[in-house]
């Protein structure tokens, strides 16, 4: 293989495998989907394929009406993913720092997280809402619990990665444990950090599911809730898929920023 084309695989692999995985990952929910509806004995009056989801959305009558119904709550809950998504992430960071610094703070706080996270969401959900009413508070806590431990536990092992060899170099210089979170540390964490990005990416949008059964009234949550109580299945099934192609997307975008970031910076044979 030449310079050239050699250089334009490796221009190419970080883009081309985010969209493979994104063609391979919707292909397979298809699949499943109608393999599902195949073999389970559910009437079909309450299920759904995906040429009923299309027509909904595209071919009925009504389509573009459909689609506003679909699309309005979409917007609110990805704005509701999106500030649990950047609270649960920025208090990870900011507790993983601060349990590399401080051994102490590392007992104190990982039996916390880890007893607030295996307390089941749906029991919390009612709690958190007496406590911080029906508004954006209670999203951002309740998504940002989803996303906070697994992000924690994976910067927090990034962070750790740093070799002792590694901390020397940096002591020899006349740093100290700042100049090596800075300078060592932080880079090497980095293929964690996006690690955890591509994990809490979804676990945002299900905390925000959830928290909207009980606060966000104009919400996919809340449409659900409704379209079931009125019988209206299309919505249900159009509102689930939808979220969930979203979801993928927004998944293969932070797989592909992840690639592109780490091939900038000679980090790809890091990645996670």
């Amino acid at each position: 293989m030449s310079a050239t084309s050699s250089a334009v695989v490796r221009a190419v692999r970080p883009v081309g495998r985010p969209l493979f995985n994104l063609a391979f990952v919707l292909a397979s929910l298809v699949g499943l989907w109608l393999l599902v509806l195949h073999l389970a004995d559910v009437s079909p009056l309450v299920t759904r394929k995906p040429q009923d989801v299309y027509e909904f959305l595209f071919v009925d009558r009504k389509a573009p009406a459909n689609r506003t119904a679909v699309l309005s709550p979409l917007w609110q809950t990805l704005l509701d993913a999106g500030i649990g998504f950047v609270a649960g992430l920025g208090a990870a960071i900011a507790i993983a720092t601060a349990t590399y610094l401080s051994r102490g703070v590392e007992a104190a706080t990982m039996p916390v997280a880890m007893l607030v996270r295996t307390v089941p969401l749906v029991a919390l959900a009612p709690i958190i809402t007496l406590l911080l009413g029906n508004g954006l508070a209670t999203v951002a806590v309740m998504s940002g619990i989803v996303v906070l431990f697994p992000a924690l536990v994976t910067i927090a092992f990034g962070l750790r990665s740093v070799t002792p060899q590694m901390s020397d170099v940096v002591h020899v210089y006349g740093g100290g444990t700042w100049a090596v979170l800075r300078r060592v540390a932080y880079p090497s964490a980095v293929p964690s950090v996006f690690a955890a990005i591509r994990i809490s990416v979804p676990g945002a949008i299900t905390g925000a599911l959830i928290a909207e059964f009980y606060t966000t009234p104009d919400s996919v949550g809340k449409a659900i809730n409704q379209g079931l109580a009125l019988y209206q299945y299309d919505l249900v099934w159009s509102l689930l898929v939808v979220l969930t192609l979203a979801s993928v997307l927004l998944y293969a975008v932070a797989q592909l920023l992840e690639g592109l970031v780490l091939a900038r910076f000679g980090l790809a044979a890091q990645r996670s």
